[in-house]
């Protein structure tokens, strides 16, 4: 196939636009330090660094969602704490009033501390944390417990996911807690009132009833551990697995200083050097060329 030398021309001219096309690109990753500054730079990576950067985000969010459970777990752990302090100090007070050393006046005092012992339970099943009641179920904008110790929240229980496939609960069916099997404010306000009659075999029974109760909110606060275990695990797994993807990514998009300016370099010159022969050849300045 024969060239024209005006055909010629338009394809010098043409390589030399496309020389300075790659200049530019080069010299755009030697400013940003960056392989891929728009899809077009590199369409083969686009649908990898999508995906890279579409898993960083959901990482982000579990890191996060991670660090808000825990913060709401830990408040739950210290509450069902203070809970089991109470009823522990509500034990002990009845084997000190099943004896026969105990006398009526001493279990009414009695019956004061255990009176506020039950106060300071209703209180902490009340908690809230950052305006959510976190033994209110999924009803967490209202306290779970009525003064009667009688349950208001909901039976279902919220939870966060913390992984591609965890979840754990932010909060608790207070009812499960406080109320089934063994009813908490029930207890107390029985001993309450064997103390406040001096009834010694009711106040031995209570014995039996706080065990109960108190075996009851170490299941509840067993169970929120495991949970706390299972968002700090998955908050930990989620920062390794962002430093992964940012290792990767750099390793992707990353350019390499010392080949950058080396390629530029180059580049550079060849257009220059291409200029010169064109322009010597043609007999026209550089400035009709570009």
């Amino acid at each position: 196939m024969r060239v024209t030398r005006n055909g010629l021309w338009a394809l010098v001219r043409a390589n030399l636009r496309a020389t300075n096309a790659r200049t530019r690109v080069v010299e755009e990753q030697a400013v940003t330090g960056m392989v891929i500054n728009r899809p077009s730079d590199a369409p083969q990576l686009v649908g990898q660094v999508d995906r890279l950067h579409a898993t960083r985000l959901d990482q982000s969010v579990f890191e996060t969602n991670s660090s808000q459970a825990l913060a709401q777990l830990d408040q739950l752990d210290s509450t069902l704490g203070q809970i089991h302090d109470a009823l522990t100090r509500a034990r002990e007070l009845a084997v000190q009033s099943a004896s026969e050393l105990s006398n009526a006046e001493q279990r009414g005092y009695t019956a004061q501390e255990v009176g506020s012992i039950r106060g300071s339970v209703l209180d902490a099943a009340n908690v809230d944390f950052a305006g959510r009641y976190l033994f209110a179920g999924t009803n967490w904008d209202a306290p779970p417990f009525d003064a009667t110790g009688a349950y208001t929240g909901s039976a279902d229980v919220p939870s966060i996911r913390v992984g591609d496939e965890n979840w754990v609960q932010t909060g608790r069916d207070g009812s499960a807690v406080f109320s089934g099997p063994v009813d908490v404010f029930g207890v107390l306000d029985d001993f309450q009132t064997a103390l406040e009659s001096n009834d010694t075999m009711a106040i031995q029974a209570a014995l039996d009833d706080l065990d109960g109760a108190l075996d009851q909110v170490m299941a509840a606060r067993a169970d929120v551990g495991n949970d706390a275990r299972t968002a700090e695990d998955a908050g930990s797994l989620a920062d390794s697995l962002s430093s992964e993807i940012e290792s990767r990514m750099d390793t992707l998009l990353s350019a390499d200083p010392a080949e950058t300016y080396t390629r530029l370099s180059e580049l550079r010159q060849a257009y220059e050097t291409a200029l010169q022969v064109a322009s010597s050849s043609k007999g026209q300045s550089l400035f009709d060329l570009i």
